[in-house]
């Protein structure tokens, strides 16, 4: 996903243009934690590219390292190797450019609704003007009527909106969400999926989201970035791609090669499979949002992924 700089459009000035805020550089990064049984490294040579304004999905295996890099862009951890920069600055540790929202909600319990959103606003807004971007939040994730009620007084899903907005709140330039659907049921998650679109729609925030969920990376974002286990590849032997049938019949991921169904687009650089590093490949989602799950394009890429993830059907000589 390369940087994309452009000009104005005044042939008399030529000045350049100032480039779309919440450009993210990853470069060459690692990162190593010490354990009792010696160094173990979780993130290794990844290199990424993100435009200001869209969505990435990041999905993979448990240990992959999703929530390390997603701590890394937001300043809540440095890396070991590498450099982490937005919009050509390197990321500070809490860094006030990136907010992040988790799983759980984590709204304190005394204040109400309204009062958890203000707590992320940029220090020393009081007053009017902080009342004011509460009160525009609030109806942007639809909880105007719900502005005085405690976190026990509203569904799961209400909380997690009250989250967005928080999070929201200091306008930053990258939105770093940490499976913030994971534990909603799965009307809440499907409907909290198109809040998110209608919120990126207002306020075009470049969003890296960590998921399990391969439906919602494909249905969300713009790019979906598959990482691998390196313990895991490291110890388990490939499989001979012969036993690898996807659903579909749509290519393997990684080591699996590169084969492709005629119905997806051709392969670029940027989804071939990777051989080495953290990233085993980086997918481009065609179409534009809100997307057709039911689509073929959808189902063959979701088969796609969910191969790179080691869900396969088995072949007629397996199930023998």
């Amino acid at each position: 996903m390369p940087e994309h700089h452009g000009t104005t459009a005044a042939a008399s000035t030529a000045s350049a243009a100032t480039p779309p805020a919440g450009r993210v550089h990853v470069a060459g990064v690692e990162r190593t934690f010490p354990t009792k049984d010696g160094a173990r490294t979780v993130l290794r040579d990844l290199t990424l590219d993100v435009t200001a304004g869209e969505i990435i999905a990041v999905v993979g295996p448990s240990g992959c390292g999703k929530s390390t890099l997603l701590r890394l862009i937001g300043g809540l951890d440095s890396p070991t190797a590498g450099s982490i920069a937005l919009d050509d600055e390197e990321v500070r540790a809490h860094d006030d450019s990136t907010a992040i929202a988790f799983q759980e909600p984590r709204l304190l319990p005394w204040r109400t609704i309204a009062q958890n959103v203000a707590l992320g606003l940029p220090r020393g807004t009081r007053g009017r003007p902080g009342r004011e971007r509460v009160a525009e939040l609030l109806e942007l994730v639809g909880l105007t009527h719900a502005a005085d009620q405690r976190p026990r007084e509203v569904s799961g899903g209400m909380a997690q909106r009250a989250s967005l907005a928080r999070a929201l709140a200091r306008s930053p330039r990258v939105l770093l969400l940490d499976e913030p659907f994971g534990a909603l049921d799965a009307l809440t998650r499907l409907k909290m999926h198109d809040l998110l679109l209608d919120i990126h729609r207002a306020q075009p925030t470049t969003i890296v989201l960590v998921t399990h969920d391969v439906e919602e990376a494909l249905y969300l974002a713009d790019h979906v970035l598959l990482l691998r286990n390196l313990h895991a590849a490291q110890a388990e032997p490939q499989r001979p791609r012969a036993q690898v049938v996807a659903l579909g019949s749509t290519s393997g991921l990684g080591a699996l090669g590169s084969a492709r169904t005629p119905d997806l687009a051709p392969e670029t650089a940027a989804d071939a499979p990777r051989t080495t590093g953290s990233i085993a490949r980086l997918v481009s989602v065609p179409g534009a949002r809100p997307r057709d799950r039911g689509a073929r394009t959808f189902t063959d890429l979701r088969t796609s992924l969910l191969d790179g993830l080691g869900v396969h059907k088995l072949t007629t000589q397996e199930n023998a």
